[in-house]
């Protein structure tokens, strides 16, 4: 798993992550749909650009894939991707 100090302290992108983080957090609790091209219409954001940033954090498990063979692909936070938000609201 990649560490979230890398992720979200020490690398290029780290606050577009966090960002995608935070709309993902408020779309999931308010029970709407997270999809690639809604991250990219919320953050202005290439669909390109998400997509990368996106399976990072996937492979970081921070976000995962609810139908990974769908498409779209819905994303959801994962616990890890709440404390690290937490984490990042703290500092």
């Amino acid at each position: 798993m990649i560490s979230p100090s890398v992720l979200f302290y020490w690398s290029k992108g780290a606050d577009t992550r966090r960002r995608i983080l935070v709309v993902t957090r408020k779309l999931n609790d308010e029970h709407q749909p997270c999809f690639i091209n809604v991250l990219s219409e919320e953050l202005e954001l290439s669909h390109v650009a998400i997509k990368k940033h996106v399976e990072l954090l996937v492979e970081g498990k921070f976000l995962k894939q609810m139908n990974p063979n769908g498409k779209p692909i819905y994303l959801e936070l994962t616990d890890s991707g709440r404390k690290v938000l937490a984490e990042l609201d703290g500092i």
